[in-house]
């Protein structure tokens, strides 16, 4: 009997260390799951359970030389503003996480292409990401001074520039040159979504010129140059009868990117894939008789500076404003203070035209050097970076800020502006950008030459400019 009960106890004591096992075996440990482990269970099962150290970077600095991309502090280091002051927490335990420190570095006065080539020739680097228009990154691609966003190098490395999640792409779109994509950009509540030109409009001097409403004209397409020039011809006026127009139709101007509108480009691609100056065509001439008869012709542009355009704006004396984000992005700007309840909507259709475009001549991006050594690095860290100041969804509470004073003016950026921002090739290069700019549109907009007599004059310097940039016979 007592031998019975020994065995009893024995059989009970195996079945529960074998409990024991196997409950240890069915994946319900405790111990700490950032280090790599392997378990077999039996020879007939060989499943893995892999779990990795977090990915860290021993301290290294992102750097970033423009100040877009942190939190604005006033001069006794206070943060602006609530949201900026986020904005650096979210920077905080970014860098706690990663172990990194991100940096703005400040680059040496003078020509930022210049020192990209120069760096290039030496190896060095200046810094993560850096801050540079399209003069800047395409004749740097051409020397391979930077990498395209696209290639193979930061593909491989980890970086996705169609990933929504992640980069602002309408204006990564438009970096495309030599069939790569050379730049960066992001948008959020934190950093201002970038656009083209758009028109603002005094609503008490439109309304003085007659039952004009702006916005539903915009959804019906019947927002055009000719009720452009009516409505700033009839409020164009000497109101003191000192024999001087105080109240003008049209401030700041879009330097030539009206002729956009139109549905034209300045420069482009022939059948033959020869770059060339496409601007003379029957759409081209009409879109050059707009800005000779908008901004010379009609006379009813306020010829002074913009900046002296815009204040006048905000003071209630000019009926249109051609702006961009940046002429309206807070309190520090000038319109964004106007005295009167200003509206927004795009760039007028013009004659040829069958949609609303919001043309710039500047796509500021982040362009990555050639000379990184540690690509994947970068890209790690700016991928974990961009999940911050990027957001499709929360971008456009930016319009909420005031920019915008009503919901049909958030209304016309939503669905008419920065879905359709474009860029201006014309601005390719300093040399090209000056033959088209200080020859065929200040010819028409403030010289008075017919778009005819312009173009016999700058087209085939427009040419020559862009046989020189692209190497061609």
């Amino acid at each position: 009997m007592k031998h019975r009960k020994t065995v009893a106890l024995l059989m009970a004591m195996l079945l529960l260390v074998g409990l024991v096992a196997g409950c240890a075996n069915s994946g319900g440990a405790t111990e700490d799951t950032t280090a790599t482990t392997k378990t077999t269970e039996s020879p007939a099962s060989t499943t893995e359970v892999t779990t990795t150290e977090p990915v860290t970077y021993g301290g290294r600095e992102f750097t970033i030389t423009s100040k877009t991309y942190f939190p604005a502090t006033n001069e006794d280091g206070s943060y602006v503003s609530a949201k900026d002051e986020e904005w650096a927490e979210l920077y905080m335990d970014l860098e706690d996480r990663l172990d990194i420190k991100i940096v703005y570095v400040e680059l040496p006065e003078g020509d930022v292409l210049e020192q990209l080539t120069t760096a290039s020739m030496s190896g060095t680097k200046l810094a993560d990401l850096i801050y540079a228009r399209q003069t800047t990154y395409w004749p740097a691609a051409k020397v391979n001074a930077i990498l395209a966003v696209d290639g193979e190098e930061l593909t491989k490395a980890g970086l996705n520039a169609s990933d929504e999640s992640r980069w602002y792409v309408p204006a990564i779109e438009q970096t495309k040159l030599f069939d790569h994509y050379w730049g960066l950009q992001v948008a959020s509540r934190y950093v201002a979504v970038p656009s083209g030109y758009f028109v603002t409009f005094n609503k008490e001097l439109v309304a003085s010129a007659g039952d004009y409403d702006l916005y539903q004209l915009t959804r019906d397409k019947k927002w055009t140059w000719d009720v452009y020039r009516d409505i700033a011809l009839k409020v164009t006026k000497d109101t003191d009868g000192d024999g001087q127009n105080d109240v003008w139709g049209t401030g700041a101007t879009a330097w030539g990117n009206e002729a956009i509108s139109n549905g034209v480009q300045f420069i482009g691609q022939n059948a033959q894939g020869k770059w060339v100056c496409t601007i003379n065509t029957p759409e081209g001439i009409r879109a050059l008789q707009f800005l000779y008869d908008m901004n010379y012709g009609d006379g009813t542009r306020y010829d002074e500076s913009s900046k002296v355009c815009r204040q006048a704006f905000a003071d209630g004396k000019v009926a249109f404003n051609w702006a961009q984000m940046g002429h309206i992005n807070g309190p520090e700007q000038i319109i964004y203070n106007s005295s009167h309840d200003y509206g927004i909507v795009p760039m007028p259709l013009g004659p040829d035209a069958t949609e609303y475009v919001s043309m710039h001549d500047n796509n500021d991006t982040l362009v990555i050097q050639s000379t990184v050594d540690d690509l994947e690095a970068l890209v790690g860290i700016a991928n974990e970076w961009a999940l911050i100041v990027n957001d499709t969804e929360s971008y456009l509470e930016v319009l909420d800020d005031g920019r915008c004073r009503t919901e049909e003016d958030k209304e016309m950026m939503i669905n008419y502006i920065l879905p359709n921002f474009k860029l201006n090739y014309a601005k390719m290069d300093n040399e090209i950008w000056d033959a088209v700019d200080e020859g065929i549109i200040s010819g028409v907009s403030y010289e008075g030459m017919t778009p005819t007599a312009a173009l016999e004059a700058f087209e085939p310097v427009v040419n020559a400019a862009l046989d020189a940039f692209f190497g061609q016979n």
